[in-house]
């Protein structure tokens, strides 16, 4: 697609160029065309302007997904006995996917 743009570019400058010297003025005339030279200049900036400024395609975004939060944490409630108390459970880590496939590291810690 660079390579198309830039050969049209090309190709449209030298056409501006060819056609800028192919169209000189014969003789130089005192003429008092003050406002048909603000006219032509308007009218050539707002054709050129709409030339230059040609709408482009459709844009694609890529698609932006959010990782869910974190599970919230796991609360203990300690049970005291006249004994020693009973080992806390080993929390472990585990894998685990969310709706859309991504893959994502949880702490996992039995319940009593």
């Amino acid at each position: 697609m660079t390579v198309i743009r830039t050969c049209l570019t090309a190709g449209l400058i030298s056409l501006t160029l060819a056609g800028a010297l192919a169209a000189t003025a014969p003789a130089a005339e005192a003429r008092d065309d003050f406002w048909a030279g603000v006219a032509a200049g308007a009218v050539g900036g707002i054709v050129g302007g709409a030339i230059a400024n040609q709408p482009r395609g459709p844009v694609y975004h890529e698609r932006v997904y959010i990782d869910p939060p974190p599970p919230p944490p796991v609360v203990y409630h300690q049970t005291y006995y006249q004994e020693a108390p009973p080992p806390r459970p080993r929390c472990h880590y585990e894998w685990r996917e969310n709706d859309w496939g991504d893959a994502f590291r949880v702490k996992v810690c039995p319940a009593y």
